[in-house]
């Protein structure tokens, strides 16, 4: 064997050394993260008069690998503070994260107990994330029974018959439950501004149900109004100015686009989605008809690019993008060439007033080349940079000048009345949760 490996010595180094490339390569490629610092968002930058800053949907907290069973972790998002955690159970639970006995956070200590229970970190009181209730324990889901105390004036600490504090409640106690889909590889959670609709969910996010392969995903932090960023998708002029680029120091190889924008719930939207290439229309009416309900459809706008290279002034058509804008956060895109498929899911999450999360997930063809699909990534994340720039330098354009007689001003007022609707009930909301914040 020694000899045979001294005679063959010339070939043993350099397999050795494509099998190190090949798996550095792999490593590197196949689930490709592109990571931005979060940038904290400067208080006084002027910023316009805005719509409120957490319209109602469904938000992206976290990937479902990222919470692990018996997990606990805190997050804030939309003006609340949730602990999230995954039960003995698998199944993942969103409570408000605050202890209502003396306010310690669940989030920060708090130790998941049996298959749906948290317990407090401070005192010990147990809270089942299946209904939010206080339980005696968490292998008996009793509701606790408790008195409740509260101040006569805590501002002015005035004495009534003798006291500074009066029992103001006896009975059941709970922590608000939030809603959770776990979907696409995402954990999701349902706010909504108005306790009615805590529980009336109006709309689900799409099940992609996605057969082709995960290769990575793309995390930023812009300084922006939360809506901003999808009106992006339906600002079919902007393309034409901000995203000609493909490369950064040349003009030579670019890219043209050609955008259309409408609401699914529209009576014509299947005629104004229509394609002149057969195989892109096959795809496109099929992707229509999976994901489009009658009761899901007002809630979803349709957005459809084709997008083109330039070389030295000659075009090729390279692929065409189906979107769905589902709800105020999240957005679908698929992507059909004639060689590939390729599927982003986009998700928007208000970390802060003017702190927003941007991340996409790609998901391509198995046979695509991971240098190809981190190569996709890489270029999404450049266009995204355009943006930026863009949007953490602006004001929100609360009064706009219209030209009503070409498609792309129409498009765009068409679509802010749209995303309007998810602001129902948040003014109110918001005013409430200020006056609670120092």
């Amino acid at each position: 064997m020694l000899e045979c490996l001294c005679e063959n010595f010339s070939l043993v180094i350099p397999t050795l050394l494509l099998g190190i490339s090949y798996f550095l390569y792999y490593k590197k490629y196949r689930n490709y993260v592109f990571l931005q610092k979060d940038d904290a968002p400067n208080p006084n930058k002027p910023r316009g008069k805005c719509p409120p800053f957490y319209p109602n949907g469904w938000y992206r907290l976290l990937n479902s690998n990222e919470l692990k069973v018996n997990e606990v972790k805190h997050f804030d998002y939309c003006g609340r503070n949730v602990v999230v955690f995954r039960g003995g159970n698998s199944k993942v639970y969103a409570l408000d994260a605050f202890c209502s006995h003396m306010g310690a956070n669940l989030g920060k200590g708090g130790v998941v107990k049996n298959k749906s229970c948290i317990q407090c970190p401070f005192h010990g009181w147990v809270f089942d994330g299946e209904t939010g209730n206080c339980v005696v324990s968490s292998d008996n889901l009793t509701k606790k029974n408790i008195d409740q105390f509260e101040y006569h004036d805590i501002k002015e600490s005035k004495k009534v018959d003798g006291e500074y504090l009066y029992k103001c409640y006896s009975g059941n106690i709970n922590l608000k439950k939030y809603h959770v889909r776990e979907i696409n590889r995402h954990i999701l959670i349902w706010y909504h501004s108005k306790e009615e609709f805590q529980e009336n969910i109006p709309y689900e996010p799409l099940d992609l149900n996605v057969k082709l392969d995960y290769r990575g995903e793309s995390i930023n932090f812009v300084n922006c109004h939360i809506q901003e960023i999808p009106e992006n998708g339906a600002d079919i002029r902007h393309f034409d100015f901000l995203h000609t680029r493909l490369f950064p120091f040349t003009d030579l190889v670019g890219f043209e686009w050609r955008m259309l924008s409408h609401r699914a719930s529209e009576d014509d939207l299947y005629d104004v989605m229509k394609h002149k290439y057969e195989f892109i229309n096959d795809f496109k009416m099929k992707t229509l008809n999976t994901y489009l309900t009658e009761s899901n459809k007002k809630y979803i706008n349709v957005i459809s690019l084709d997008s083109y290279v330039k070389i030295l002034g000659w075009k090729f058509f390279v692929f065409n993008a189906t979107g769905f804008q589902v709800g105020p956060a999240l957005v679908n895109l698929f992507l059909k060439s004639k060689f590939w498929e390729v599927t982003f899911c986009q998700s928007i999450t208000p970390l802060k007033k003017f702190n927003i999360r941007v991340s996409h997930q790609i998901y391509t063809s198995s046979y695509l080349p991971y240098f190809v699909s981190a190569f996709m990534l890489y270029s999404e994340v450049q266009q995204l940079f355009s943006d930026m720039l863009i949007w953490n330098n602006k004001t929100f354009a609360a009064r706009l000048n219209y030209n009503l007689k070409t498609e792309a001003d129409r498009n765009l007022i068409s679509w802010r009345n749209w995303y309007a609707s998810f602001y129902d009930g948040c003014n109110e909301f918001e005013k409430k949760q200020d006056a609670l914040d120092w």
